[in-house]
């Protein structure tokens, strides 16, 4: 794993960190807007651009301010680019 990604604790796996209580982790992201907007991924809607997965047991992957694509390493993503970028 790259140095830029961070394991974030405690992910509703809808997936957003907008409960304190829940985990112990919040979105580098909103943090550093100030904000709680930003989700690492919404059901039929979007993925963050710096979400890198899940590791077990609940903990995202995330690479803020790295977009995922720079962050990962080849032997870190599981198809071709192409299949992301188009």
């Amino acid at each position: 794993m790259t140095p830029c990604i961070k394991k974030l604790r405690g992910a509703n796996m809808d997936i957003d960190f907008s409960n304190a209580d829940f985990g112990s982790s919040q979105c580098p992201w909103n943090a550093a807007e100030n904000t709680q907007e930003h989700k690492c991924a919404v059901k039929d809607v979007s993925i963050c651009d710096y979400f890198c997965g899940v590791q077990f047991l609940d903990s995202v992957l995330c690479s803020y301010p790295c977009p995922t694509l720079e962050a990962l390493t080849p032997e870190g993503i599981d198809r071709d680019k192409s299949e992301v970028t188009g």
